[in-house]
């Protein structure tokens, strides 16, 4: 099985949503999530997504599942947002799947970072910009951090 960590794309500046939570993608968070759900769909494309429930992550999760052609399978899972449930029930989700899946989890930081060391066992990570990925490969009880996409260009970030 691969894990798709998954920072939100680039959201309105607080200041102009009502709360937190209502915060939406700007234009060149779409954009940058676009060309993120390109290079995955060509490089490591999403089986099943899983989304914090704020709206940037929702939205940040449809662009990805859209080119994934994975919509019917996006799920919100309340545990990947900020202020709801631990480590463990973020990922619980993972249990119901199996050795050929992908599965992106969309979440905010610091929760990307906290998830994605967990699921690797290490804590040398590249920065989590907004739209970053962290793929990490489960065979059987090895985990291992593979890589890592800068969003700005859509490279591999050094590990």
């Amino acid at each position: 099985m691969r894990v798709l960590v998954v920072r939100h794309s680039i959201a309105v500046d607080p200041y102009l949503a009502d709360m937190d939570e209502q915060r939406w993608l700007t234009g060149d968070g779409r954009r940058r999530a676009r060309d993120v759900a390109a290079w995955l769909a060509e490089h490591a494309k999403p089986t099943h997504i899983y989304t914090s429930p704020l709206v940037r992550a929702v939205q940040t999760a449809e662009l990805l599942g859209a080119k994934a052609e994975c919509d019917d399978f996006i799920r919100v899972h309340p545990a990947l947002s900020l202020e709801y449930g631990t480590t463990a029930e973020a990922l619980e989700v993972l249990d119901s799947h199996g050795a050929g899946d992908t599965v992106a989890l969309v979440s905010h930081s610091p929760k990307v970072r906290v998830l994605t060391g967990h699921l690797s066992g290490t804590d040398r990570l590249a920065p989590f910009h907004t739209c970053t990925v962290a793929c990490v490969r489960f065979d059987g009880a090895l985990r291992t951090l593979e890589w890592m996409l800068d969003p700005r260009d859509c490279s591999l970030a050094e590990l």
